[in-house]
């Protein structure tokens, strides 16, 4: 805490709420609030009453008073006593520089880095008279952005309106402090965006609890709601609710108006929230969408994706925003200026395209960028991996216990192969055995010079099969991508998907938010670098002499480690130490 607070001269504040306080944040913020009322009502120290300062600020909300009085009630006869004499400069420079920062440790708020508030303002493009509105405001960052935003535009605040919504009353308290601490005119309201009020707005920013389920809202309220606007939305099931939250804030915009909100990168290809999906591209209500790495959104590594949304859409743009963040001195930076640049003047270059409505369509609508930019790249010199290859299939998918009825010993002459059998580029060399193929198992018996891929996770993993005396059978976490028996082809596949420019095709055409997955139909779309006969050859024949003297030294390497293991054993033989 003592690293946080830059204000120094409040430290003593701090001290003391140290000593009553469980929620310290809170009741700092509510503490120093309290003491800068009392100094512009012109109040003595030591402070009065608490209801007398609080009564005599014009309009308080009821829900700042009940804030302030449950974290200082209980323990204000203390307070009064020892709360030092402050100035009113302090103060104000305390919520300025600390109080947002301070407030970034609680949990109760979902909130983005001030890089992604920049970039979510800038898509908005807010303009004079417009009416701005954060729909889940948090501790109110955005929203008082948006405000100096409107009087930068409009210079003045004369006709300002910013609203904030903000479900949990003690961060709309927060929201209406800082505001007010400000003299910034922005209107908070504590409550849920599914209530029955009529107000629409210009622009409409939703950074949502991201992955939660539709069983965390009000689904009959949410869904009477959605049906009066969109005369008759999808039924609302048991799915993420990104896409109810979207609906809502499209739901809320003024004619011409524009929206930003935050989904999960799940939810823009996951199966449960297809139909939703379908609904608004068929109402030509998604403009755009963006993808953000993890790490800018505090409380979570989720990747998630902002989304564009307005009417009349006729075309959609897809992002990947990685492609604008660069590192500087151990930082992750958007170039935001460049991002959007790109945005606007582009329609197909390495990280944007542009897409018509059937073809998402066509996609089962998919809108993950990542998808449609590796769609969009293959260029002259490549061509796209499954025109080379003669069947890409998957793996046996069988139960546990069809796998443990042909279980056998390391004996046998038939091996199962499973995603954590690869590693370096090598299939382990002591695997399960089986007694024989298993039923439903016969094409998935592998040949020499396959190419596997696991079909999960990132690093994706990838290894050649090589001629080996036991038969291998593959499990259904890999894909296994037939040469018709030409090694030299799956080394040089392996080379460049193991490369930095391979493994990029991977993570762009694999999905899935925590845990990544690729489809055998996404292998299928990475574009190859075209090369001649004679640099095929030598690009394999290179990687296959490592391949090779990296096993053979392996094999040393475990038999070393075994010994290792066994050196006082050895010296112990007869027993006698």
């Amino acid at each position: 805490m003592r690293s946080i607070i830059k204000t120094k001269k409040i430290q003593p504040l701090v001290d003391l709420v140290r000593q009553f306080s469980a929620k310290l944040e809170f009741a700092i913020i509510a503490v120093s609030y309290v003491v800068l009322l009392s100094i512009r009502q012109g109040k003595s120290f030591p402070l009065s009453n608490l209801d007398d300062i609080i009564s005599g600020k014009k309009d308080i909300p009821k829900y700042v008073k009940d804030f302030i009085n449950k974290c200082l009630a209980e323990h204000w006869n203390e307070y009064q006593q020892k709360i030092g004499v402050f100035d009113e400069d302090t103060l104000v420079d305390f919520f300025s520089n600390d109080a947002t920062a301070l407030l970034l440790d609680n949990r109760d708020e979902l909130s983005t880095h001030p890089i992604i508030d920049q970039l979510c303002l800038n898509l908005l493009e807010i303009s004079n008279g417009n009416t701005v509105a954060d729909l889940n405001c948090g501790t109110g960052k955005l929203v008082r952005r948006a405000w100096f935003s409107l009087w930068d535009v409009c210079g003045s605040d004369a006709g300002l309106n910013v609203v904030g919504y903000s479900l949990n009353p003690d961060l709309a308290a927060i929201t209406y402090i800082l505001c007010d601490v400000a003299e910034i005119g922005v209107k908070v309201i504590p409550s849920s965006i599914f209530t029955q009020q009529r107000e629409k707005y210009d622009r409409v920013v939703l950074i949502p609890p991201l992955g939660v389920e539709t069983r965390t809202i009000n689904i009959p309220m949410a869904q009477k709601m959605l049906d009066e606007r969109f005369n008759k939305f999808p039924e609302l099931r048991r799915s993420s609710a990104d896409w109810v939250f979207a609906a809502r804030a499209v739901s809320l915009l003024s004619p011409k108006g524009r929206a930003v909100v935050a989904v999960s990168m799940q939810a823009l290809n996951g199966k449960q929230s297809q139909p939703y999906r379908e609904f608004l591209i068929r109402n030509r209500l998604i403009e755009a969408v963006i993808s953000i790495p993890k790490g800018f959104l505090n409380g979570t590594q989720i990747n998630f994706a902002l989304v564009v949304m307005r009417e009349d859409v006729k075309e959609i743009k897809f992002v990947n925003g990685e492609e604008y963040f660069r590192e500087i001195d151990g930082q992750s930076i958007l170039d935001v200026d460049t991002l959007l640049k790109d945005y606007r003047d582009l329609n197909d270059f390495e990280a944007v395209t542009t897409k018509s409505l059937e073809s998402v369509f066509s996609q089962n609508c998919n809108l993950t960028p990542d998808f449609y930019l590796g769609e969009n790249l293959i260029y002259n010199n490549y061509y796209p991996l499954g025109n080379k290859v003669n069947k890409i299939r998957r793996g046996a998918k069988l139960s546990i216990s069809e796998w443990n009825s042909v279980a056998g010993d390391e004996s046998s002459l038939v091996k199962k192969v499973a995603f954590k059998h690869l590693s370096d580029g090598l299939i382990d060399e002591a695997l399960p055995g089986l007694t024989r193929v298993p039923v439903g198992g016969e094409d998935a018996v592998l040949e020499t010079g396959d190419l596997l891929i696991s079909r999960m996770g990132y690093p994706f993993k990838i290894a050649v099969v090589d001629s080996r005396n036991e038969k291998l059978v593959a499990d259904e976490n890999l894909w296994i991508v037939r040469m018709n028996g030409n090694k030299k082809l799956a080394y040089y596949l392996r080379a460049y998907l193991e490369s930095e420019r391979g493994a990029k095709w991977l993570l762009r055409l694999s999905t899935g938010s925590l845990l990544r997955t690729i489809s055998a139909k996404n292998i299928e779309k990475i574009p190859v670098p075209v090369v001649d006969d004679k640099t095929c050859s030598e690009i394999a024949e290179e990687l296959e002499k490592y391949t090779i003297f990296v096993r053979e030294n392996r094999r040393q390497l475990d038999e070393s480690l075994n010994t290792m293991k066994n050196v006082f054993n050895n010296f112990n033989k007869n027993g006698d130490l």
